[in-house]
């Protein structure tokens, strides 16, 4: 026979998806995006997945916080099925009896290597680093800005916990918006490891990211969110 303590531990168990769908209902109660039906239904998906979530052990929650970029996407993609009406339907297509047979104009003729870069230079629009890495700084203004030592960050780009971007032939230059309290935010290094080139895994870092909801990786890199923007990258960069 169960005893006291044992009961009350389970009951509070079993009323926690309701605690949690009345919290979740009051709090988006006043929010217009949501109708009264859609509000209820994620308001009853939040308490099934927190008491889902209460019943694990402690050592598959932290797995689950460790990876809950994929659970995200994982019960968004299973919210998504249901979406699917199995009745509806289907567009008609007219097939034609006869189709014409047809082989395209192909690729063209095999151009010499320095012709090819040439018509390429020709079709290239030059634009300024800062017109897609944000503001930028060499070693000299991070010194005087933000008492950065030149060594520190020649060590810092030599372990790839930075990234540098070249300015012209020889340049090196950093995107000042990667720093937080004068360091570069953790986590830079692994990004720069799957994406495989310092601009690639800036250009990333910078851009809005669905998965993240629509937040950008950059931001939650220096919010130490470092778990989650590591693991949406590898789902980008390295999807096997």
């Amino acid at each position: 026979m169960a005893s006291p303590n044992m009961q009350i531990a389970r009951n509070a168990r079993t009323r926690v998806a309701d605690r949690v769908t009345s919290k979740v209902t009051d709090a988006l109660k006043s929010d217009t995006a949501f109708e009264s039906g859609s509000l209820a239904l994620s308001a009853r998906i939040a308490g099934a997945a927190a008491e889902a979530v209460l019943e694990l052990p402690a050592e598959a929650r932290r797995t689950l916080t460790r990876r809950q970029a994929e659970l995200v996407r994982g019960v968004r993609r299973l919210v998504e099925t249901f979406g699917d009406e199995r009745g509806r339907r289907k567009i008609e297509l007219i097939v034609p009896e006869t189709v014409e047979r047809s082989v395209g104009e192909g690729l063209g003729p095999i151009v010499p290597e320095e012709e090819g870069k040439h018509l390429l230079n020709e079709l290239a629009v030059a634009r300024k680093i800062e017109d897609w890495a944000g503001t930028v700084a060499g070693a000299s203004e991070l010194n005087r800005d933000y008492g950065i030592p030149r060594s520190t960050l020649h060590r810092w780009q030599h372990a790839n916990e930075v990234i540098g971007l070249l300015k012209g032939t020889k340049k090196h230059v950093f995107p000042v918006e990667q720093f937080i309290d004068g360091r570069p935010a953790l986590g830079i290094s692994a990004v720069i490891g799957l994406a495989g080139s310092h601009r690639t895994a800036w250009l990333w870092l910078r851009q809005a990211n669905p998965v993240l909801g629509g937040r950008r990786p950059i931001d939650l890199l220096k919010q130490d969110r470092i778990e989650e923007v590591i693991e949406t990258a590898q789902a980008y960069f390295d999807p096997q």
